[in-house]
């Protein structure tokens, strides 16, 4: 019975200290991720926004978009270079037509009257792109692409280990209410050290659950091994290991160099009203131009907002044929593996869960940084502390 008293703190001591060790040691890379998350959380919603002085007035109410040879041509007329590799169509009367030119440039016109409306406001697109970018590799710190992904990825690790080792700490050793209180509810009377203490638990016990799913589809992004364990899990066989083009992973940009051949849009349109009919909710189109001469063109069709997978389908337009065929790249046609790759992606930024998920995952993000300022400050009063300042009740003490 002696032998458990004395052994039991021990191993607690050692947790905490490996806790706070882990934290400060990659603190700076955590608070990195949680800012730029936090400043991408809405992006969609905030590009929508800035680009809102492009919406359209229909000319009458039901007025039909115009046909997509016409539409070109209308921009052709203004944008003669302007080749789009993607055109999206939204279900709202007031947007404005996206044409994606390769992976960065983006423009619109009206759907109604094929007017040429510009780039919208390219710096929002340019912050939102840079946010990612300083999230997923720390891109414009000087450092190699590669260096800074493994440099986040060791972060998202080590923040499972902190959360993992942040819930054993927090762990009432006798489940009294006034135990639980102290770590679930916040407490206003404290100050400093106290307050500190008491922040640390509450934001990491009501955030450690949507904390914990960020965190492992970070790490399925992150990393190869990570990504193949989750199809092994699942009975899937991994997928090969993507090789990158040897133009860098891009496309190719207005004024770039010659484009290539773009593809006769002759019996295009019927497709597309076909597609519209059987899927007579859709909130958004995008069509992709095929790769190949004569191959089909993908269609994206999206009853839901950006990262709502459940709520797409893949149709594959083929004009050969004059068929809509469903597209082997549908989330129904995946294996388990890849359908929950999928959704991983968009459980990460909150996105398969819409708004609301969008919310969760930024307020996570903000506990986040609460955990990292309370951990640093506890961390400092620990190293240096003060004569005459009340003593938290921690419990690793």
């Amino acid at each position: 019975m002696g032998g458990n008293v004395t052994v039991k703190p021990t191993f607690h001591r050692l947790i905490f200290w490996g806790h706070l060790i882990a934290g400060l040691v990659a603190g700076v890379v955590i608070l990195s991720m949680a800012i730029t998350g936090l400043m991408i959380s809405y992006e969609a919603q905030l590009i929508d926004w800035a680009n809102r002085d492009l919406r359209v007035s229909p000319p009458a109410a039901g007025a039909p978009h115009l046909d997509i040879e016409t539409l070109l041509a209308k921009v052709h007329e203004t944008k003669p270079d302007l080749n789009p590799s993607g055109i999206t169509w939204k279900a709202d009367p007031a947007m404005p037509v996206t044409l994606s030119v390769g992976k960065e440039g983006i423009f619109f016109a009206n759907p109604y009257t094929g007017e040429f409306l510009g780039e919208g406001h390219r710096t929002w697109h340019d912050f939102f792109h840079a946010a990612t970018e300083w999230h997923r590799f720390l891109t414009g710190s000087g450092l190699p692409k590669e260096v800074g992904k493994a440099i986040t990825g060791a972060g998202c690790l080590i923040f499972i280990l902190l959360l993992l080792s942040g819930i054993y700490l927090w762990w009432p050793r006798h489940w009294r209410w006034a135990n639980v209180r102290a770590v679930v509810l916040f407490n206003p009377k404290l100050r400093d050290r106290a307050r500190n203490w008491n922040w640390h638990n509450v934001f990491g016990f009501w955030s450690a659950l949507p904390l914990l799913c960020i965190i492992l589809t970070g790490l399925i992004m992150s990393y190869g091994w990570a990504n193949n364990l989750l199809f092994t899990l699942t009975g899937s066989e991994p997928p090969p290991p993507r090789e990158r083009p040897a133009g860098g992973p891009g496309g190719k940009r207005e004024g770039s160099g010659p484009a290539a051949p773009s593809p006769s849009l002759v019996g295009l349109e019927p497709l597309l009203a076909q597609a519209r009919q059987q899927i007579p909710d859709w909130a958004s189109m995008s069509l992709r131009m095929p790769l190949k001469p004569g191959a089909p063109f993908p269609l994206m069709v999206d009853r839901g907002g950006r990262g709502q997978v459940q709520l797409r389908t893949m149709l594959n337009l083929d004009v050969a044929q004059a068929k809509v065929l469903p597209s082997p790249d549908d989330l129904l046609q995946q294996n388990l593996g890849r359908r929950l790759r999928m959704y991983a992606r968009f459980l990460h930024t909150g996105e398969l869960f819409g708004l609301i998920g969008q919310t969760v995952a930024a307020l996570c993000t903000f506990a986040t940084l609460i955990l990292i300022w309370t951990g640093f400050a506890l961390a400092f009063r620990r190293f240096f502390p003060k004569r005459g300042h009340a003593a938290a009740s921690e419990t690793a003490s």
